[in-house]
């Protein structure tokens, strides 16, 4: 890790942040609060589906990779970098590693999330 990383990183982190939140205000996904939330996500599994094949098949300077995979679609969505790792897993013939890795992630999240609510919401009642 260098300084022109950690500036690449950052610099698309902002923007993946900033189009998130751009994201959020179209008009027409503002119906409900899940829709923006869902357009991010397959959007950003679209895009980093195209970025990855694109620097895995291209040499390129490491920078623009961490800009705009690490950083930009970091800062946009998690869940593209989740089905990234998941895909390269089975490319790579761990299928079944794969499959625990999805399923303990989504299962795990939720798990997690809940804790998190019930635990907030029992401490919040008690002050």
């Amino acid at each position: 890790m260098n300084l022109t990383d950690c500036l690449a990183v950052a610099l698309g982190g902002a923007a993946g942040c900033l189009s998130r939140y751009a994201m959020q205000q179209v008009p027409m996904l503002m119906a409900h609060k899940t829709w923006p939330t869902m357009a991010v996500n397959l959007l950003g599994c679209l895009l980093i589906g195209i970025a990855a094949t694109i620097f895995d098949h291209r040499e390129g300077p490491r920078f623009l990779r961490l800009l705009c995979i690490t950083g930009f679609l970091g800062g946009f969505t998690t869940y593209s970098t989740f089905m990234l790792d998941t895909a390269t897993m089975m490319r790579g013939g761990e299928g079944m590693k794969a499959l625990f890795y999805l399923m303990a992630s989504l299962a795990g999240g939720f798990v997690t999330f809940m804790a998190g609510y019930s635990a907030t919401t029992k401490l919040i009642g008690r002050l």
